[in-house]
């Protein structure tokens, strides 16, 4: 007697997807299929118009100069070791001028800009400074500096002096003209200035004096201008100061901050309001209530350290380290160094994305907000040039960086069936390279901007797609993935 036999066979089933259309970087946001729009992992890239760009990175710093010339800025000197930088402003005979200062252990520095752009008064003050303002007295441009030390250092053209020498000043801001200062041994309590006089200190109710809290919520971080009001920032909360010239007008009030402890250096005015960092993610201040700027960033921000902010048109560039657990394994990836920031980070705060930037190894930023330039400046771990954070730049060694993009786990909702990558349509300006991780398996494929198709033949149950490239200015639009579908039939 003899039996029809029927045999399994693959029938397969071919579709094409989107890979992604590069909107930006949320690692909660992922799914089983594609497209993916939002990716898990990402360094060096920007996302403009669903395409993959170049991003931000570093490039050396000039100066536009009143003819509309760029001029260079000499290496700030190598007395000046791992210094910190502000930008400020100064006055002469001839009236204002632009500069650029730089603090370390030992020396204080200062860049005239616009005049040959040398490093000038190089003053040993034995302290790194920690906060520094500038403020107009009378006609005169001065540059108020706190942090390191006892007393406040007044920088002006014709003379440096120290006031509030009785006081460790940590932060410094000015609030109708008079200065408000973070006093550390003092830290539940702000100090302030006689009005129009940031060299008199005095306590009294016609001149300086002090406004004590009560501690609860922790020591007192920094003071801020906002909005008509001071905002005293502690380790665990927020108050409210209204401040006029008047003492007897005075009055505070204690904001509601449902969040963990604020880094003090992350604390920065965004315009419509402040932004700040804390140990459970990233906050924004409107004036009166507090809320998520973005959770794109908590799972880098876990267990992070050395958080330092900045805000420029439109954007928050956050600076800091990394955990150890989560730097294993990238030291070729990003190059990183051994001092600087691992990780930057820019939200854009009208649209809400962010971008991940390494290998910049950032040491310290300030932002110039000059006459013709408004700008991102820092130095790295790399040398003690002042950079300029811009569009398409280099990493901390001048040379273009690794850009690199990830979507991880993609079984297009289908776990158990076998499925076959079959290639790639695509549009790019520059060679990019494509990998594709099947069931932790890799294969990598250079994509040639010549051609718009690459076949890829590789088949598994579950993958990881990545992009890398170090191309100065990379293109990639979105791109489509062709898949066979293995199913078994009778």
């Amino acid at each position: 007697m003899f039996y029809e036999k029927k045999f399994s066979v693959d029938k397969p089933t071919r579709k094409r997807y989107r890979l992604s259309s590069f909107k930006g970087y949320d690692p909660e946001s992922g799914s089983g299929t594609l497209p993916r729009d939002y990716c898990d992992e990402v360094y060096n890239f920007g996302f403009e118009n669903n395409t993959l760009t170049g991003g931000i990175g570093l490039k050396r710093f000039t100066y536009r100069n009143a003819a509309g010339e760029d001029e260079s800025v000499r290496v700030i000197s190598s007395d000046c070791v791992n210094p910190d930088i502000f930008f400020g402003k100064l006055s002469d005979e001839n009236g204002p001028f632009e500069c650029i200062m730089a603090t370390s252990d030992e020396y204080l520095l200062y860049v005239r800009l616009g005049k040959s752009s040398q490093w000038l008064g190089r003053i040993k003050t034995g302290r790194r400074f920690t906060s520094a303002i500038s403020y107009l007295y009378g006609d005169d441009n001065l540059m108020l500096l706190g942090g390191g030390g006892e007393g406040i250092y007044v920088v002006s053209e014709t003379e440096d002096t120290y006031v509030a020498d009785a006081l460790t000043i940590t932060d410094l801001c000015t609030h109708y003209e008079r200065v408000y200062a973070v006093v550390e041994g003092v830290r539940t309590s702000v100090w302030f200035s006689d009005a129009f006089d940031p060299y008199n200190w005095n306590v009294s109710l016609d001149e300086g004096g002090y406004i004590s809290l009560d501690g609860s919520l922790g020591e007192v971080l920094r003071v801020l201008s906002f909005q008509d009001y001071v905002y005293i920032f502690c380790e665990y909360g927020i108050y409210r100061l209204t401040a006029y010239s008047d003492q007897l007008q005075f009055s505070i009030k204690r904001l509601h901050c449902d969040c963990g402890r604020i880094y003090k250096d992350t604390i920065t005015s965004c315009g419509a309001f402040v932004a700040f960092v804390t140990s459970d993610g990233v906050y924004a201040l409107d004036g009166y209530d507090v809320t998520r700027l973005t959770d794109k960033l908590d799972d880098l921000l876990e267990g992070s350290k050395d958080h330092k902010a900045v805000f420029c048109d439109g954007k928050y560039y956050l600076s800091f380290d990394v955990a150890d657990e989560e730097r294993a394994g990238k030291e070729e990836l990003v190059g990183l160094a051994e001092k600087g920031a691992d990780v930057l980070a820019v939200v854009d705060t009208e649209k809400g994305t962010a971008e991940i930037y390494r290998g910049l190894n950032i040491r310290s930023m300030c932002v110039m907000s000059g006459t013709r330039q408004h700008c991102v400046l820092a130095v790295t771990s790399a040398s003690n040039i002042v950079m300029e954070l811009v569009e398409n730049g280099c990493s901390s060694d001048m040379l273009p960086t690794l850009k690199y993009w990830a979507v991880k786990d993609v079984d297009f909702n289908e776990h158990m069936n076998k499925k076959y990558i079959v290639g790639v349509d695509y549009c790019t300006k520059k060679p990019f390279t494509l990998g594709v991780v099947a069931d932790k398996k890799v294969r990598e494929f250079r994509a040639d901007p010549d051609k718009k198709y690459m076949p890829i033949g590789v088949s598994g149950t579950c993958f990881d797609f990545y992009i890398k490239s170090t191309e100065q200015e990379p293109e990639i639009k979105p791109f489509g993935v062709t898949v066979d579908f293995l199913r078994r039939g009778l």
